[in-house]
Formats: C-alpha cells, sequence, structure tokens
C-alpha cells in the first residue's frame, strides 16, 4: 500500500539531489571549520603581538592589537556555533 506513486526516474533524480544537497553541507561544514582554526590562530597571533608592543612601549599598537585578537577571537566561536547547527 503505497501513498506515492513514482517511476523510477523520478525517485533517482530525487535520490541525485539530496546527494549533491549532502555534498554542499559537508563542503560549508568544512568552511566553517577553516574559518573557526584561521580566526583562532589569528587571535593568538595578535595578543602575542599585542604583548611585544606593550613591552616596547607602543601603546596604540598593542590596544589594537588587543581590539584584533578580541574581535578574531569573538568570530571564532560565531563560526564554531555555524558550524555546529551545520548538520
Amino acid at each position: 500500500m503505497t501513498m506515492y506513486n513514482i517511476s523510477v526516474e523520478q525517485y533517482n533524480q530525487l535520490r541525485e539531489k539530496e546527494e549533491t544537497m549532502k555534498k554542499q553541507k559537508n563542503k560549508m561544514k568544512t568552511v566553517y571549520e577553516y574559518m573557526t582554526v584561521f580566526f583562532a590562530i589569528l587571535g593568538t597571533l595578535a595578543m602575542v603581538s599585542a604583548v611585544g608592543a606593550i613591552e616596547t612601549d607602543q601603546w596604540l599598537l598593542g590596544g589594537a592589537a588587543v581590539s584584533t585578537g578580541i574581535a578574531s577571537y569573538i568570530m571564532s566561536l560565531f563560526s564554531q556555533q555555524l558550524y555546529s547547527e551545520a548538520k
């Protein structure tokens, strides 16, 4: 007892659509994963440069580096959240 009467061609088309959608989602998960790693590394490098700038009494450069580091960490958390929501 079937509710839907579809042909084999229609079924195959639906399967192909599902497979392409899965591949696209997997690509997006990969992009989100790389974004997370990139922003985390950028934030860490910015914080290290901020420490170096503050030790040499370059306060404005240190403040800019800290701002960049904090923004990068926030973006890393945001992309981590996007990664976990992408299924």
